[in-house]
């Protein structure tokens, strides 16, 4: 009986080793499968990585308007909020005139005096000479701008024309190469429309480029004129203080034109595109809030020196900034599409050209990054300026 018993429990303890082989060896085998299964996807991954290019990208701007105001006056409500956005002509602060109407009014009543006021003792000529030389100067350094092209905004606008005329012929070369493509079937529409796209947009650059320096150069010339118009004013009050005779006569004429001209100065700073009445209104169709500088109370244009009240980011000319590795920028072309996903919004995808690639790169984190920019489709408003956002390149 004994040895019965004994007999069973070796054949128990044989068939209990028997299974926790059985168990170790499943376990094994299913670890193993993992693994490999872990691994396939890693090279999955890695091979997926390899077809596209990842960067860290900011979303910038290439155009902002600065609005500052420059006459006595005091802000009594701010409309608007930091990073708000704002459509053409929306009032943004209000502002009280009281104080330079006023001044105005003084104005106009000094110029009554000085006109009743005409004859009195002869006066120095010396200040109005000087002025006119002045002007003079002013005059001939500003022509020399004018006829040269080398004031410094009409420079800006002239480099940039340099660029923008070098990309639209890339641009061009581009679309007659997958227009070829697309002829011959290569290519589908869709790819071909992008380019078209691209080229029409560069065109638009360089139109708008011609504009601005054809503006430029007009607001110059007219501000030459104005000059003209101003030192034959007064030449004519000198020849008439020289011509009279010694008595203040020509000298109140004078005054009286000079108070004149303060007048209309004064009247004319009502006269910008962001002033309407007592209000600052947005001058940017598709604008964003920045920099707002004042608040219910402050004072503006304290002795003629002009405040900032703030900025208007032109939400157009958003761009994104993307930090291309130096080793990888041989694989992006202007032109390229790329896909744009915020940091604020990681399931959402927007589609991106790359518009410029510039010919430096600067140091990050001990490399060497190449700062690509890029124009996003996004008619949603989703990125904003000084959020970050990753962008994918196609190798």
């Amino acid at each position: 009986m004994k040895n019965l018993i004994l007999s069973h429990k070796k054949t128990a303890a044989a068939a209990l080793v028997l299974i926790i082989l059985i168990i170790a060896m499943t376990v094994f085998v299913q670890r193993k499968r993992s693994i490999e299964d872990m691994r396939a996807a890693d090279t999955m991954a890695a091979l997926n990585r390899a077809d596209e290019i990842e960067a860290w990208g900011e979303v910038m701007y290439s155009r902002i308007e600065n609005i500052s105001i420059d006459f006595p006056s005091t802000v009594t409500d701010v409309q608007v909020k930091e990073g708000e956005r704002i459509t053409l002509n929306q009032p943004l602060v209000i502002i009280d005139l009281t104080e330079y109407n006023g001044s105005i009014e003084k104005l106009n009543k000094q110029m009554i005096a000085n006109q009743l006021a005409l004859d009195s003792a002869p006066q120095d000529i010396s200040a109005l000479q000087a002025d006119i030389s002045r002007m003079q100067n002013e005059i001939a350094r500003k022509t020399d701008e004018y006829n040269n092209d080398t004031a410094a905004d009409i420079k800006l606008l002239k480099n940039s024309m340099e660029l923008a005329l070098k990309e639209l012929e890339d641009a061009k070369i581009d679309f007659q190469n997958y227009q070829s493509l697309y002829d011959e079937g290569a290519v589908s529409k869709t790819i071909l429309n992008q380019y078209e796209t691209v080229l029409n947009q560069r065109q638009k650059a360089v139109d708008d480029l011609d504009a601005s320096i054809h503006k430029t150069k007009t607001a110059l010339k007219d501000e030459l004129n104005m000059l003209d118009i101003s030192l034959k004013s007064k030449q004519i009050q000198l020849s008439q203080l020289r011509d009279g005779n010694s008595t203040n006569v020509a000298m109140q004429e004078s005054s009286v034109s000079s108070t004149e001209v303060d007048l209309n100065i004064m009247r004319g700073k009502l006269e910008k595109d962001y002033i309407k009445d007592n209000q600052i209104v947005s001058n940017v169709e598709n604008g964003i809030v920045k920099n707002i500088a004042v608040i219910s109370g402050s004072r503006l244009g304290v002795q003629g020196v002009p405040t900032s009240i703030l900025q208007i980011i032109d939400a157009d000319s958003i761009t994104v900034s993307a930090e291309v590795y130096e080793e990888f920028i041989g694989s992006v072309q202007v032109g390229d599409a790329v896909k744009i996903v915020p940091a604020s919004s990681s399931d959402i995808s927007i589609e991106g050209t790359v518009t410029h690639i510039p010919d430096l790169a600067v140091e990050k984190d001990g490399r060497r990054v190449v700062r690509v920019i890029i124009n996003p489709d996004d008619p949603n408003n989703i990125l904003k300026p000084g959020f970050t956002a990753d962008v994918y390149f196609r190798r």
